[in-house]
């Protein structure tokens, strides 16, 4: 997804950033196939966008948040950044190179809806998966990274407050 001629900088731009989601759901992660591929790599990709508006404006978030829920129709937690990738040449090839930013979160609603005008489909993958297809190292990268950064989805076990006898084995 790029967004349109109308919010483009007029000017040639010498470089692009493009944003990402590495969405993770339990332990799966979504992975698209993309009609036009927007990260190096191959055919597994990320839902995500090529930003083409004027630098100072705060838009990161909420573009990439428009853009998972029109390509893939799902909503996210907190977005924090969990990989980067430099490559030359830029989409439309009005500039020299391109920053990826990959943006980790946690599924949070929505239900997976690949839009065919812009993916040819996606799925959610474990990290094996994620190996076995090939994805380039920097995703695996940003994968490992968010396993690390973000606690899992799984709620912690409730604190023994003392309030309470044990109702069961040994009591002190």
């Amino acid at each position: 997804m790029t967004l349109p001629a109308s919010d483009q900088n007029s000017t040639v731009t010498a470089y692009q950033v493009g944003v990402f989601a590495l969405v993770r759901q339990r332990d799966t992660y979504l992975i698209v196939r993309p009609r036009v591929p927007l990260l190096p790599g191959g055919l597994h990709g990320l839902p995500g966008l090529i930003l083409g508006a004027p630098s100072g404006e705060n838009l990161v978030e909420s573009q990439l948040r428009r853009a998972l829920l029109s390509q893939v129709g799902l909503a996210v937690a907190e977005l924090r950044l969990v990989g980067s990738h430099a490559a030359r040449g830029v989409q439309g090839g009005n500039g020299d190179a391109r920053l990826n930013l990959i943006f980790g979160s946690e599924y949070c609603s929505g239900i997976l809806n690949p839009q065919d005008s812009e993916l040819l489909g996606a799925e959610w993958m474990n990290g094996a998966d994620l190996f076995r297809a090939g994805v380039p190292e920097y995703l695996l990268a940003a994968v490992r990274e968010l396993e690390t950064s973000i606690a899992p989805a799984t709620p912690p076990a409730p604190a023994s407050t003392g309030r309470f006898p044990r109702l069961f084995g040994k009591q002190k």
